[in-house]
């Protein structure tokens, strides 16, 4: 999937180590996916290079930017893989 990053994904990935990579492969293939708002949908995966966390991606579908991204330790224990 082509998508961009907002100005703050672009600084939480460099304050958090998070790899655009790794966003890449969870908006290609998520684990679990829960649709927010038309303009909102939440994407989680785990990063098996990261010590098996799971990642959040919160991205806007309609222009495909990458609101923030994270890890979501409470997630990982609701369905996460």
């Amino acid at each position: 999937m082509k998508f961009r990053l907002s100005k703050h994904a672009k600084d939480v990935m460099e304050n958090r180590q998070i790899k655009e990579a790794w966003i890449d492969a969870i908006l290609s293939n998520p684990s679990v996916t829960f649709d927010i708002q038309k303009n909102e949908k939440h994407l989680y995966g785990i990063v098996s290079e990261y010590d098996k966390r799971c990642l959040k991606v919160v991205i806007n579908p309609l222009t495909n930017l990458v609101i923030t991204t994270y890890f979501d330790r409470k997630m990982k224990k609701k369905g996460c893989k």
